[in-house]
């Protein structure tokens, strides 16, 4: 059974990677599971790239896979290919820091390395962005947490964000508009570790990877191993 160990950035995305992506991998006979920057239990974050190498390189030193699941928004400009990417159309951020990202670790781990054993996946906005896939399951989810909104008002609230970025990985690298603040504005009550989670497994993995292009490349990554 091939062993993959996930450098997450944060608890919702451990919780995604135990409940829901290493029940779809275990059935492959692939085994993941999480951690956080630095092997901790409670704080998360993209780190420093001299700090997030560290972990990667001490992950792969063990002998196991390796993969990241960071978001591209909060991501240091000293991680390889960081600041070229900002001068890139959404769609090309993350793919472009994952490529940076591997040569740069191919490359202190030696000649003798095995690329393979590495799958950067860069989150070219934050995992909120996913549960935009089905908008409808993310207000039918969202709407007991509200006190005055439905969920058919919540749903067309939610659309309206969709249809003007165009996907759901385009949501939205400002700060007043990335994609948790979006679905707290509308639910006060939304709590990323609790709801994100849970939103994720009522939509489904595989409506994840057919709305989510990006996500979808990396997912497919990990079931060829």
């Amino acid at each position: 059974m091939s062993e993959i160990v996930a450098i997450v950035e944060g608890e919702t995305e451990q919780t995604f990677v135990r409940d829901q992506l290493a029940a779809h991998l275990g059935y492959r006979g692939i085994a993941i599971w999480a951690v956080l920057p630095g092997r901790t239990r409670k704080r998360g974050g993209v780190k420093k790239w001299e700090s997030a190498s560290g972990d990667i390189i001490r992950t792969l030193k063990e002998g196991r896979y390796c993969t990241t699941m960071f978001d591209y928004y909060a991501m240091p400009t000293d991680w390889p290919g960081r600041a070229k990417a900002a001068q890139k159309g959404w769609a090309e951020r993350g793919s472009h820091v994952e490529s940076a990202v591997l040569n740069d670790i191919a490359e202190r781990m030696g000649g003798s390395f095995n690329r393979s054993q590495f799958i950067p996946y860069v989150q070219v906005h934050e995992f909120e962005a996913l549960m935009f896939s089905d908008v409808q399951e993310l207000a039918e989810t969202s709407a007991p947490l509200c006190r005055f909104s439905s969920a058919e008002c919540l749903e067309r609230q939610f659309r309206g964000i969709l249809e003007e970025a165009g996907n759901p990985e385009a949501i939205n690298d400002n700060y007043d508009t990335c994609p948790s603040r979006r679905i707290t504005r509308l639910v006060q009550r939304y709590r990323k570790c609790v709801h994100g989670p849970i939103v994720a497994q009522r939509i489904g993995l595989e409506t994840l990877r057919a709305e989510c292009e990006h996500f979808a490349t990396w997912i497919e990554k990990l079931e060829q191993l």
